[in-house]
């Protein structure tokens, strides 16, 4: 195997390492949201840490569309 191959396959190793970690993360995120869920569907108060992870939410949001309509424009 050539040097160069040894480093894409390290690399495409570390892409998906990374791309795992954001999937256990997004798993957590989305226990974190069914959590919340159930909460206002049973019109239970919200803590203020409830809200101030919505209030982060709505901020990463709006962050997401801008960063993708950057990345679009390029």
């Amino acid at each position: 195997m050539s040097t160069d191959q040894t480093t894409l396959e390290a690399e495409k190793q570390q892409k998906l390492l990374e791309v795992q970690n954001q999937q256990a993360k997004l798993t957590v995120l989305q226990g974190d949201l069914e959590k919340l869920n159930e909460k206002i569907s049973r019109h239970e108060k919200l803590s203020p840490e409830d809200t101030k992870f919505i209030s982060n939410l709505g901020w990463l949001s709006a962050l997401s569309v801008s960063v993708a309509a950057m990345v679009s424009s390029l």
